[in-house]
């Protein structure tokens, strides 16, 4: 395969701006929704969760910009190392859980400090997906040398996660490296093995009393069998989102945010931020979230290699269905499920992973064919 020319310039600082905006925008929402909360004990501290926000957005942007300045290409030789520690922290959940939080075991403290594992687990699989899919590049359409070995990663990964529990992670993991592997050239075969693996799967999961319970809620959100509380959470994130009408009741205006709404300020925020600033307003959040996905994928179409090319794919497609499943939720289109929203939502871990993988998109964009390799291309 002929080499194809590339130039090397500055990052996408359309990217970058786009990102800034978000990140202060989610302080403000993080602030505003979580106030009555941080009053009450054990936090007494009206700032308690914005000022945790504030540390993990700084040391995620100091991160982010380290990223954006190693050589993209270099995370190939390491992509094997990085899935093996992360698959370490996946397992050392199970015995070093910094409790059980909502009937999961999925953190574990470092220094004083909550992580989350499956967040990194979201960058390092698309980083080990691209890398091992290069390696094999020859051998894409080969079952036994390429897809199975692929399979058995994603079924480890996809049994820890279930024990934890975390099958909304799961789900963002999952989508971001088929789309990786579709880009790569996944044969219509392998397809159909993964829908069936996938089926297989989903029908496994919704045996368990309180997905099924979520799914007739989805149906059904007024149903009285609901055992699970999501019937209460979806009717008052409806009622938040109602009264928020076109332009909303005002900033710190929430009312759903008065100990109505759980988690108003992790994967609710969306809710309250629609109740104060309104349909408009929370439109043009939804805008500049699509601007962030489209300038993500302008990086994958304008990358100098495969690699570059599979890192923005999967980079951008997990923080483009993280968003759509998020905003779903939120909007009844699809069942809830427990995923933050990108770079708003309040959760130390997804901030500084998402602005890591942010760092690493603004690499592959410094890194571009040449004009002259664009339209050979095209041809």
């Amino acid at each position: 395969m002929t080499p194809i020319a590339y130039a090397r310039h500055h990052s996408d600082r359309s990217l970058l701006i786009t990102v800034f905006g978000l990140v202060l925008f989610g302080l403000v929402m993080v602030y505003s929704s979580s106030i009555v909360i941080a009053t009450l004990p054990p936090f007494a501290d009206s700032t308690f969760f914005v000022k945790k926000q504030l540390v993990a957005a700084v040391i995620g942007i100091i991160l982010m910009l380290i990223m954006a300045n190693i050589d993209y290409r270099i995370w190939k030789k390491w992509a094997s190392l990085m899935l093996g520690i992360t698959l370490l922290l996946l397992i050392s959940v199970f015995f070093f859980s910094s409790g059980e939080i909502l009937g999961a075991h999925r953190w574990i403290t470092v220094a004083g400090q909550t992580f989350q594992p499956s967040e990194l687990a979201k960058l390092s699989f698309i980083v080990y997906t691209a890398a091992w899919l290069v390696r094999q590049e020859r051998e894409i359409k080969n079952v036994r040398a390429t897809f199975i070995p692929f399979l058995l990663v994603l079924a480890l990964i996809s049994v820890l996660m279930l024990m934890e529990p975390d099958f909304g992670t799961l789900m963002i993991i999952m989508m971001p490296v088929l789309a990786i592997y579709y880009v790569a050239g996944m044969t219509f075969k392998q397809f159909l093995i993964l829908l069936s693996v996938g089926v297989i799967a989903g029908a496994a999961v919704l045996s368990t009393p309180y997905r099924r319970a979520r799914v007739e809620t989805f149906i059904n959100p007024t149903s009285s069998t609901d055992q699970s509380g999501s019937s209460y959470h979806i009717n008052q994130i409806s009622i938040a989102i109602g009264s928020g009408g076109m332009w909303g009741r005002g900033f710190g205006k929430s009312k759903q945010k008065l100990l109505f709404l759980p988690e108003p300020y992790t994967d609710s925020i969306f809710a309250i931020t629609v109740e104060e600033l309104g349909a408009v307003r929370s439109l043009l959040l939804i805008l500049v979230l699509c601007y962030l996905i489209y300038r993500g994928y302008r990086v994958a179409s304008l990358s100098a290699d495969l690699f570059g090319r599979l890192l923005a794919i999967g980079i951008t497609t997990w923080f483009a269905f993280q968003a759509m499943i998020n905003l779903g939720s939120m909007l009844h289109l699809v069942p809830l499920v427990g995923v933050p929203l990108p770079f708003i939502s309040y959760g130390g871990s997804n901030l500084m992973i998402s602005l890591m993988a942010i760092g690493v998109l603004l690499n592959v964009s410094r890194y571009t064919q040449t004009p002259e390799a664009i339209k050979q291309h095209r041809r």
